[in-house]
């Protein structure tokens, strides 16, 4: 067993639904695995979906199309209880249908930086000729666990920026501590790129 899990949003139940970032032209950076912090936008929002209109509960984990992991203040809290590091808080608005601001604060964990590990003989993969630093076309993603630092818990991967990996303990602490909005697969079945 792999100590790493994929981190994929979900939503759940009633939970909100929301679309991509507004107010921030740059969102590429988001992927980028570089500091924002101290050139983030203070009125970057994340709006709930109109096709969804009875889809309003907020989870601790918040579902959006730019695949972001954007956490409600208790899981902040909670992770910063586990001295999670590598990581910093982007503060972002969350808008309801009706485009009001909801009183819940929330937070883009942008991870830090990018994290070479991923076995490129075992991951079947296509070079991506437009970008050839991202692969595409991925099956069986595989990561060489060795390569990842002991500090990281949370974590993007270079060359497949898209996914999002989290220490296999820690996921099992958040699902314990009832937290929403996210699953946990195995590597292996990473879809995307």
């Amino acid at each position: 067993m792999t100590n790493y899990v994929l981190i994929h949003l979900v939503p759940e139940g009633d939970g909100a639904r929301c679309g991509h970032i507004l107010n921030y032209g740059q969102s590429f950076k988001l992927c980028a695995g570089e500091p924002l912090a101290s050139s983030f936008p203070q009125h970057a929002a994340y709006r709930m979906r109109d096709d969804f209109p009875d889809q309003v509960a907020l989870h601790e984990v918040l579902y959006n199309m730019d695949s972001q992991l954007i956490v409600h203040e208790k899981a902040r809290a909670f992770l910063d209880a586990e001295r999670i590091q590598r990581i910093e808080y982007l503060p972002v608005r969350v808008l309801s249908h009706k485009d009001r601001e909801v009183a819940e604060r929330y937070f883009i964990v942008n991870m830090l930086p990018l994290v070479d590990c991923i076995d490129l003989e075992k991951t079947e993969h296509e070079e991506n000729l437009l970008d050839p630093d991202e692969l595409m076309n991925i099956r069986n993603l595989t990561v060489d666990e060795n390569k990842i630092p002991s500090d990281f818990q949370l974590l993007r991967l270079k060359a497949v920026s898209g996914a999002m990996l989290i220490h296999r303990d820690l996921a099992a602490k958040m699902k314990a501590a009832g937290f929403r909005g996210f699953s946990t697969p195995e590597v292996a079945e990473y879809r995307g790129n």
